[in-house]
């Protein structure tokens, strides 16, 4: 869709059009945020800039919202000022300590401010599924079901939910994040329990085991907070990428992500670019957002 963006722009007549179509809200601060603004403003900036004709892609704009008063709240403030100024270095707008308060087909409402853009990306978090409901059980705001410490719903000691679907909390009163990392462990330590025979027995609580957070900032740089060590710039950006790969399943995987990541390192351009055609449906919806 941001390829496909970036073509309608360079078909429009209209200059207030065509920035419609350039502009870029990403909602959410975190490190999900984090990564597709800078990646959009690199692609913006470097990747695209021989495609057309007609635009310039550097003209493009990308908005990065966050509800608190700073970027990546799960890390630590020197972290989350990092983050900021790496990606107003691209040319990405941080906005903080502002809401959302209403989203249209023609752009967002941030604030008191309101921006133009066709393309509005939620980074913000996501709702559960809403089979979750049918338990019959508490569920937090998010749809999330209330578990116990060993991850059962109260009053079933043999039924367990984990994951995205589960809100478990901590040490503290904030639940663990809906994660991967969270997941795998979470999975592990009920895998470990049936294995053993222990369904509906006395169990330790769940305790989640965090390895660290990090998030990169587009080309060469990146923050990391691994083991309660805090780092930022090109060391970090090598971690990140080491362990990406690390994670990545089959020898053959890991060496073409490699040699797609040299290529767009040294070269500046992306690899792989796909545009998905669309129906004419929403062809016709997207004629019909920028008025």
């Amino acid at each position: 869709n941001i390829l496909i963006s970036f073509e309608h722009a360079e078909l429009c007549d209209s200059h207030t059009q065509a920035q419609a179509f350039m502009n870029f809200v990403i909602i959410g601060g975190g490190p999900t945020g984090v990564e597709l603004a800078g990646a959009i403003a690199e692609i913006a900036n470097h990747a695209m800039l021989k495609n057309f004709k007609r635009i310039d892609p550097r003209n493009a704009r990308v908005y990065l919202v966050e509800g608190t008063d700073r970027l990546l709240p799960a890390m630590s403030p020197k972290m989350g000022k990092r983050a900021q100024a790496d990606l107003e270095r691209l040319g990405v707008e941080v906005i903080t300590a502002k809401m959302v308060t209403d989203i249209t087909a023609e752009g967002v409402q941030v604030g008191d401010r309101y921006i133009h853009s066709t393309n509005i990306i939620w980074a913000a978090g996501n709702q559960a599924a809403p089979l979750l409901k049918s338990l019959n059980t508490p569920l937090d705001g998010q749809g999330r079901v209330l578990v116990e410490p060993d991850l059962t719903i109260p009053g079933h000691p043999e039924v367990y939910v984990i994951g995205d679907a589960a809100h478990c909390k901590g040490k503290g009163e904030k639940p663990f994040p809906a994660v991967a990392p969270v997941a795998i462990q979470q999975a592990q330590y009920v895998a470990d329990i049936i294995r053993e025979n222990r369904v509906g027995k006395e169990t330790k609580p769940f305790v989640y085991s965090d390895k660290g957070t990090m998030a990169t900032i587009g080309k060469s740089r990146a923050v990391a907070m691994v083991f309660g060590l805090e780092y930022g710039g090109f060391l970090a950006w090598c971690t990140w990428s080491m362990i990406h790969l690390m994670y990545l399943t089959l020898y053959k995987n890991r060496m073409r992500v490699l040699i797609e990541w040299l290529y767009g390192y040294f070269t500046g351009q992306r690899g792989a670019r796909l545009i998905r055609k669309q129906s004419e449906e929403e062809s016709i919806k997207v004629s019909l957002r920028v008025p």
